[in-house]
């Protein structure tokens, strides 16, 4: 009778679904540690202490490990790991190096990814991989090559801080998009945004106008939505400031274009970004605006926004 009753125990310990609460628990943990390192980011952006932007990796670090732990502890749990998704199925980051340097007060931290770009049978694209990873190669050579010229330049005596970060912004069904976020700061500082879009329909890279139908004017309904919120925020609160209605319109915001930085966020929505001083003075940073749906569903392409 305990013979049977301890096998029971054993039989209904077994059936116990571990690998939802598993997979629960890892899903919280990558959370909380992306929320601490876009915190941490943040704060550091206004800081300017860069330097604490490293310590954030020990959080995902953790809750990648965690996902490596369980997903070798049996095959159940292995098979639960493998449905949460990580990277694209056509688009994914293979590999990155690392630029630094630190001359006396200049230093660079300079992050680069290489991409793989697949077809749907699994072979690589060649194409789209080659053009992709030469745009970012450019991008990151034209950075570290200027600070080469500023440390030259100072003797090395200057003060210049350089970061560039990266992260997959966007890795929906229909759009792979990675996201280069740079600082620099010399006698002040200065942000920009550059971002990198993968038709996974397709599977060629794409800009702004790749998201809409052929022959449709996209631009004036998101540029008048964009100066629609600029006013609405300034009438809401007195901090913020774009140019625009201004006694010198030449130098206001008139509208987007074919090329415009934008991404599509989480909720599925059309986000326009623009660069520090590109439309509000300094103070304000990068700016972004989340563009409603409604104002362009009739012209953009099936899978892009919801």
């Amino acid at each position: 009778m305990k013979d049977e009753r301890l096998e029971k125990m054993k039989q209904e310990y077994e059936e116990i679904r571990i690998p939802a609460e598993l997979r629960r628990r890892v899903e919280a943990g990558i959370q909380k540690g992306k929320e601490d390192g876009e915190e941490i980011i943040r704060m550091n952006k206004k800081s300017k202490l860069i330097k604490f932007v490293r310590n954030t990796a020990g959080a995902v670090v953790a809750a990648m490990l965690a996902i490596t732990i369980m997903a070798n502890s049996g095959a159940s749990i292995a098979n639960a790991m493998m449905k949460i998704p990580v990277l694209g199925t056509i688009a994914e980051i293979v590999t990155f190096r690392e630029y630094k340097d630190s001359t006396n007060d200049m230093t660079a931290d300079v992050k680069i990814p290489e991409v793989s770009v697949k077809n749907e049978d699994g072979s690589v694209n060649q194409e789209t991989t080659d053009a992709v990873n030469k745009s970012i190669q450019e991008y990151t050579d034209e950075i570290i090559a200027q600070y080469k010229a500023d440390v030259e330049a100072s003797g090395g005596e200057g003060k210049q801080l350089v970061d560039l970060e990266y992260e997959v912004i966007t890795d929906s069904d229909r759009l792979f998009s990675i996201r280069f976020d740079k600082l620099q700061i010399m006698a002040s500082g200065a942000e920009s945004v550059k971002i990198y879009h993968i038709d996974k329909q397709t599977g060629q890279m794409i800009n702004l106008k790749g998201l809409f139908k052929e022959d449709v004017n996209f631009i004036d309904p998101i540029s008048d939505n964009i100066k629609k919120q600029m006013k609405e925020q300034m009438a809401a609160d007195e901090s913020k400031m774009y140019f625009i209605d201004s006694d010198m319109p030449e130098s206001d915001f008139q509208s987007i274009t074919e090329d415009t930085t934008f991404y599509v966020n989480d909720s599925g929505k059309l986000v326009i970004v623009f660069d520090e001083y590109e439309v509000a003075p300094g103070s304000m940073g990068v700016v972004e605006f989340e563009i409603p749906t409604d104002v362009i569903q009739d012209i953009v392409q099936d899978g892009f926004v919801s």
